[in-house]
């Protein structure tokens, strides 16, 4: 992709920040709440006043990038996700499990047009300890980072790219989880394939990490790494 220029990468920082500020108290922090992810507010925003360009996306939970960078360095894209009541909730108003929310017409998530593929969560990359895992998709991340455990997100099961390798490859352990699915098995199998210190962790069908940990605690994710 083309490099961005500093203006550019000052006003994301500035969307990022703003989305942020707008968090608390909205649909977005509802959503993530029942996602059992209410507890980690400074990764995530809500995109109530759009910034230029990003007006399609009024209504959707942010997800920057954050970088350990600092300055106009500080996000290195941003992803967005349909939290609409139409696509996630069932008619009695409850939410529905993620894999069986409806977002007809239109993807689950969005990116930035000209934006490639990147890790989430870099910063755990960074960490002292000799583990990190490879989560399918940066709300599982979010999970398993808030759970103790460092790790960085692909987004989507389709998402792996090759240049990701060398930024994982001196880890004593790479942990790969895709969600409890085809897709998700497939996603931890390309991992293993390009990665000699990956290891698949298979956390039961229709199970995702963010889910799991829901419903069974961070100790019991703990316990099926092994750690």
């Amino acid at each position: 992709m083309p490099k961005l220029h500093d203006s550019q990468k000052a006003d994301l920082v500035a969307a990022a920040k703003l989305y942020m500020s707008n968090y608390k108290d909205s649909p977005a922090e509802q959503y993530m709440a029942q996602r059992g992810l209410g507890g980690l507010p400074k990764r995530f925003g809500y995109v109530s006043e759009p910034a230029v360009g990003h007006e399609r996306h009024r209504g959707y939970l942010a997800i920057p990038y954050w970088r350990p960078a600092g300055g106009i360095h500080s996000v290195a894209t941003m992803r967005f996700r349909c939290i609409a009541d139409s696509c996630v909730k069932a008619p009695d108003g409850a939410y529905l499990p993620p894999h069986k929310e409806r977002h007809a017409g239109h993807g689950k998530y969005m990116g930035l047009p000209g934006h490639s593929i990147r890790l989430y969560n870099t910063p755990d990359l960074l960490g002292e300890l000799p583990y990190v895992a490879v989560t399918e998709g940066e709300l599982d991340c979010a999970a398993m980072h808030g759970a103790g455990i460092p790790s960085v997100g692909v987004p989507g099961a389709a998402g792996w790219r090759d240049h990701f390798v060398p930024a994982l490859c001196g880890f004593t352990v790479v942990f790969a989880l895709g969600d409890g699915d085809d897709a998700g098995r497939r996603f931890a199998t390309k991992v293993c394939e390009e990665l000699p210190n990956a290891k698949p962790i298979d956390l039961g069908d229709g199970y995702d990490a963010a889910r799991f940990i829901h419903d069974f605690g961070p100790d019991a994710v703990r316990e099926r790494l092994g750690l």
